[in-house]
């Protein structure tokens, strides 16, 4: 052995140029086959596959009434990433299964492992959904883009329009609703527009909301069973009911303050967090079950789960908890749906921007794990294929809504319609 590495040296002394050749070159393909390797897990991956729906394939939809939908309701959760798949949320297996509704075959299509565009935070994913193009052509990248959308920052809109605008073009007597818990997408992400309707549940909303609220004894909460707060809305007729958890952060100034004096001291304690998914749900519910035909796209934000994986990390019982919650407000949309006849004209999807890493922390998604960039995208609809769609990335989002409702997508979308999700497209 001694003697075959004596060997190897003579040899390199002796080709000293061609071994410097040598090595240079392999250390260059090297570098080369580590960078096409990033290159293809950050960019090549976020490319999107599927349909660009043209004028044929459009009246497919516009043309035959069985395969249109008197509404869209989008039900977007923040952070979940793949999480649905990992724990028991019986009322999201439910909306999205396979059933007859009324004489109505309903289908449903889903994958676990659709793909967060990079970075992996709210705004460049929220706003590459919502646009249908990658960050860098939006131009919400890196630096501060949470805020920045919160404080009312939009993207060039005439460039790159929302598929709510797209919608909008197309069809000029139409509506939408957008009612979210996290106001980044209501103020910055969803163009202004008179013909969309926004709300926001905020600090502020939950208490003026909890001063709407009265009991028998004037009190804005009572408890009907272990663990649920109740409160009664006297100006908006709604019920809102949320879990009860002690030892909770997040109830912070002077929200703190009326809470403690309102609540807690009552006995009760509760994130504002959930209760503030609670009123988003109870918005969307109440108006468009009162009026079913008012909206044809409806879209909610809920955030509860995005704060348990800042403060518990992916798959932490507290992160768990976030989504069997969630699951409870999905499983009141689906009743209210199904008591007044709505489901069979409906197209629900559910949608997620990113995942979280194990462990909570402020920072702890962003970056390109499979925890972060894996995400849920289910849709159930009377012309969906049902199984697993095609590859889809969020950027998709924007076209699957809009040849849903017959609207032509935007040529500057990178988004496509993923194979194998609609009947009507093959």
């Amino acid at each position: 052995m001694k003697n075959f590495f004596k060997k190897i040296g003579r040899k390199i002394k002796a080709n000293k140029k061609k071994t410097i050749i040598i090595s240079c070159v392999s250390f260059f393909l090297i570098c080369v086959i580590i960078s096409l390797s990033l290159l293809g897990a950050f960019c090549f991956n976020r490319f999107a596959t599927g349909y660009v729906p043209n004028d044929a394939q459009l009246a497919v939809i516009r043309n035959n009434p069985e395969n249109q939908y008197k509404r869209v309701v989008i039900i977007g959760v923040d952070g979940v990433g793949d999480y649905f798949s990992q724990t028991y949320t019986p009322n999201y297996d439910l909306m999205f299964s396979n059933k007859v509704v009324n004489g109505t075959q309903i289908n449903a299509s889903i994958t676990y492992r659709g793909v967060a565009v990079y970075p992996t935070i709210s705004c460049e994913n929220w706003m590459s959904m919502f646009h249908g193009v990658r960050p860098y052509y939006h131009g919400f990248l890196f630096r501060d883009t949470n805020q920045r959308v919160e404080n009312g920052e939009h993207t060039d809109e005439k460039k790159y329009p929302s598929f709510m605008s797209e919608y909008l073009k197309q069809y000029p007597e139409g509506n939408i609703l957008s009612v979210c818990t996290w106001r980044g997408v209501n103020n910055g992400i969803i163009e202004d527009n008179e013909r969309i309707t926004k709300y926001n549940s905020y600090p502020e909303d939950v208490k003026q909301f909890l001063e709407n609220y009265v009991t028998d004894d004037d009190d804005p909460a009572y408890q009907t069973a272990s663990g649920i707060m109740t409160v009664v809305d006297k100006t908006q007729k709604a019920t809102v009911s949320t879990t009860v958890r002690d030892n909770i952060p997040g109830i912070e100034g002077e929200l703190y303050d009326y809470l403690s004096d309102q609540v807690k001291n009552a006995g009760y304690s509760d994130e504002t967090i959930e209760m503030r998914d609670a009123m988003t749900m109870q918005r969307v519910i109440t108006e468009t079950v009162t009026d079913p035909d008012k909206y044809q796209i409806v879209y909610m934000h809920l955030d509860q789960v995005d704060h348990a994986g800042h403060a518990y990390g992916y798959g932490h019982s507290g992160y768990i908890q976030a989504v069997s919650r969630v699951d409870m407000l999905i499983g009141r949309l689906y009743t209210a749906y199904e008591q007044a006849d709505m489901l069979e004209d409906t197209l629900f999807i559910l949608c997620a921007d990113h995942g979280h890493r194990k462990g909570g922390g402020h920072k702890n998604h962003g970056m390109n794990t499979d925890l972060e960039v894996n995400v849920t995208f289910a849709i159930a609809g009377k012309t969906v294929k049902a199984g697993k769609p095609g590859k889809y990335v969020n950027t998709d989002l924007a076209p699957i809504v809009a040849y849903a409702l017959g609207v032509k997508a935007n040529k500057n979308w990178q988004g496509r319609v993923p194979y194998d999700m609609f009947t009507t497209l093959g």
